[in-house]
Parts: structure tokens; sequence; C-alpha cells
């Protein structure tokens, strides 16, 4: 039985890197095929092809047959970021404590938190995902948030200009972005707004 489930997952793993969706949904019909490494993958497939309710129901039981699997939390938690952000912030909160958060969980974390006003825990997760990945734009462009809402422009400004560096971002739409409003006539803020685009 653990030959044919691990003959599964390499088809299921298999299947995915090679985008063949259709083969990963008769996969899930298979006998054997209820198991973590599996129904990750159809969750995958099913999340590529919009089916996110069935995607999540894979996922669901793939993390309830395996609590500690991080690439099902992972998904998990990304996928509830817009519609359950408290859930998502819960499974992220998992992975930190399993120590498997990456730099992009610690920003959604981050993320989450400014959008709760929680700007002290937020500004901690921004910072540890700079510690664990320097050149993350997505944390240097959360903390330049997370300063301005603070209204610091100085540190947002650096951020902002951290987050431009590394090339990975266009920065452009913050040129009218409300939450950088009292930035919109600073010269270093119009500087690195109109050098943004990449």
């Amino acid at each position: 039985m653990v030959k044919q489930e691990k003959t599964l997952a390499q088809r299921a793993r298999k299947y995915w890197e090679q985008r063949d969706l259709s083969a990963l949904e008769k996969l899930r019909r298979e006998p054997g095929a209820n198991v973590p490494e599996v129904l990750y993958f159809v969750g995958l497939g099913l999340n590529a092809l919009n089916k996110k309710r069935e995607a999540i129901e894979c996922w669901r039981k793939a993390k309830d047959l395996d609590p500690q699997n991080e690439s099902v939390i992972r998904s998990l938690a990304y996928e509830m970021l817009e519609p359950a952000p408290v859930h998502a912030a819960e499974l992220l909160c998992q992975l930190v404590a399993l120590r498997r958060a990456n730099a992009d969980d610690l920003t959604c974390l981050g993320e989450i938190r400014i959008k709760q006003d929680r700007l002290g825990e937020a500004r901690r997760w921004l910072d540890q995902a700079v510690r664990l990945e320097p050149g993350n734009s997505l944390a240097l462009l959360a903390l330049a948030s997370l300063y301005a809402q603070v209204r610091d422009d100085s540190l947002a400004l650096d951020f902002l200009q951290k987050a431009a560096d590394t090339e990975d971002v266009d920065l452009t739409d913050l040129a009218s972005d409300p939450e950088f409003e009292f930035l919109w006539h600073h010269p270093k803020f119009e500087k690195i707004v109109a050098n943004g685009a990449r």
C-alpha cells in the first residue's frame, strides 16, 4: 500500500509539473489517492481550474490526514487571504510554530496585521521577513505601507526606495494611491515612483 501511495504521489507531482490538470482531476478518483501528497497536487490542479471549493476541500482533507504538511497549510492560507484573513493568519502562524514560514509567509502575516491595525505586530513580522530575505520587495513595500499609515515619511520613503532598488515591483501606481497621498508632492517620492516602472 505504501508503494502505491508513493507512486500516486509521484504521478500527481508529475501531472502538476506538466500542468496536466485533467489527469490530476482523474487521479483523485483512483483507489489510494486519498493521501496528503496526492491531495495537495490535486488541490493545486483544481484551484488552477478555478474549482476553488473543491481545491479547499482537498487541502482540508490533506491537512486532516497530515496536520503539519507545510505545503497544504501554505496553500490553504494563501487561498484564505482575501475571504478569511483571520483564518489565513491562523494558518500562517501554524507555519511559524512549525518553523516552516518563509519570507513571503511572514510578509502576508504582516499585511494582514496592517489591515487589522495591529501595526506593532505587523512590523515584527515584516522585520522577520526582511531578515530572512533582505531583498524581498513585497516585504519592503509592506513596510513602506506600514510607515505610511503612521505618517513617517522618512521610513516610508526609505522602504519604498529599497523596494524600488530590487527592480521586482512596479511602483508607478503609488503615484495615485491614497495610502501615500501625504507623500505625493515629496520630491523623493515623485522620483521613486517615476523610476518605479520596471
